[in-house]
């Protein structure tokens, strides 16, 4: 094909991601058929000749090729349980076997997605399963194939800098208060062998009585505070309650694509950006949500990817040998989080939920950058919030996780209730 023919530049956090993983699942959905959905791939990748969806990932080279028949045996039938999400998640990591750029997986009521992290971040894997899952009348095929400009970056710092050239000086600011110290020789820490063949995914589930008790309770005792803020306050306050000492420093993933002209947000790439906030225990939502106004204002996030790109063009390309798995690490004994809510997602509001008792949910596993990480991940659907949560079982245990998830989605108001 015409499309295989062409090249990709690759960016520097391109390649970082490039032999990472993102497994992604929506469901319970009626209705799924393993050769419509190799039908919708095989559409995807005719619909340019560019297609994002075809991107074939690799962390040694700056040039990526487009892939072609993309729709063969990377579609399979999943036969594992899909009652518990985090099971299922891990189950598919964990499966046998190499892993090509995209695999998908169809069970009979749930749709798994596998694919690289080099192909995009979060927003390609909602799209991928929304439109694998049912596409009937082919208007979500188009939203695969559209990768971001090699000018995005460049485009969006223009955008932003250009009209609020004072949020510079911001920036540095910002960067310089929320730094993390260095942790000193008496730190305590915990050696760790082989952390990545124990990564797990667990998941929970904050129905809609939950979120609404939850959302009326923080516009009166916590106004302005948003739904990620509390997400991000929940979660903290959630693992320390179970005795989980947790970093002062979170994660918090901004989606830089707000930078940029409203035409090119939908498209897809590695542009979302993790700042690593300082948010001691006993900072409040609204104390999250004014740092990350501060940060999104500042333009923090996208001059991260400014300075990456600059990096990358200065430094002469050396290939790297993949690290190995079976070390012995060494890490300290806080838990280090970092947070990424997608709120909430109408690209599924096509699709016909199966009436099984089991309430509509799209769970994630972002992988955690090293032993001592806990990524979590946040989406809503028909009201409902699911939470999941991605570690090393051997820094933590699986039942401090579920206990933490429990505590947060049975009774969320208690909890902040009782952190603030």
């Amino acid at each position: 094909m015409r499309s295989a023919e062409r090249r990709y530049r690759s960016t520097a956090l391109d390649r970082v991601f490039a032999d990472t993983r993102i497994v992604t699942a929506v469901g319970p959905v009626r209705g799924l058929d393993i050769e419509r959905t190799r039908a919708t791939l095989r559409a995807a990748e005719r619909v340019a000749r560019t297609p994002h969806v075809a991107l074939e990932p690799r962390s040694d080279t700056r040039q990526w090729r487009y892939r072609s028949d993309i729709a063969g045996d990377n579609v399979t039938a999943g036969t594992g349980a899909t009652e518990d999400l985090g099971r299922m998640l891990t189950d598919i990591r964990r499966r046998d076997g190499a892993r090509g750029p995209l695999e998908v997986i169809v069970f009979e009521d749930h749709l798994a997605v596998d694919y690289s992290h080099g192909i995009g971040d979060g927003q390609i894997g909602v799209m991928m399963l929304a439109a694998f899952s049912d596409d009937a009348d082919g208007t979500l095929v188009p939203a695969l194939a559209t990768g971001l400009p090699a000018s995005a970056t460049w485009k969006a710092l223009w955008r932003h800098y250009s009209r609020h050239p004072k949020t510079l000086a911001d920036f540095w600011k910002l960067r310089g208060r929320h730094r993390a110290e260095a942790d000193g020789d008496s730190a305590p820490r915990r050696r760790i062998e082989n952390w990545e063949s124990a990564k797990v995914s667990r998941a929970g589930y904050m129905n809609r009585t939950r979120v609404d008790e939850l959302k009326h309770w923080t516009a009166e005792y916590m106004p302005g505070a948003t739904a990620a803020s509390i997400s991000t306050a929940l979660w903290s306050a959630a693992l320390r309650a179970e005795g989980v000492d947790v970093d002062d420093h979170i994660m918090v993933l901004f989606n830089s694509r707000r930078y940029l002209d409203p035409a090119q947000q939908s498209s897809h790439g590695n542009f979302a950006v993790g700042i690593p906030l300082h948010l001691p225990s006993g900072t409040t939502p609204v104390g999250i949500t004014a740092a990350m106004r501060e940060v999104i204002e500042s333009g923090w996030p996208i001059a991260v990817l400014g300075m990456s790109l600059l990096r990358d063009a200065a430094t002469r390309f050396r290939s790297s040998a993949r690290a190995q798995t079976d070390s012995v690490v060494e890490v300290p004994e806080t838990l280090r989080l970092a947070v990424s809510d997608l709120g909430r997602l109408r690209v599924f509001d096509h699709l016909d939920w199966a009436d099984d008792g089991r309430p509509p949910q799209m769970a994630a596993s972002l992988e955690p950058d090293g032993p001592d990480g806990c990524t979590m991940l946040i989406a809503e659907i028909a009201g409902g919030r699911t939470y999941t949560a991605s570690f090393c079982s051997k820094m933590i245990d699986v039942a401090v996780v579920d206990a933490a998830l429990r505590r947060m989605c049975d009774d969320p108001v208690a909890l902040l209730r009782d952190a603030f």
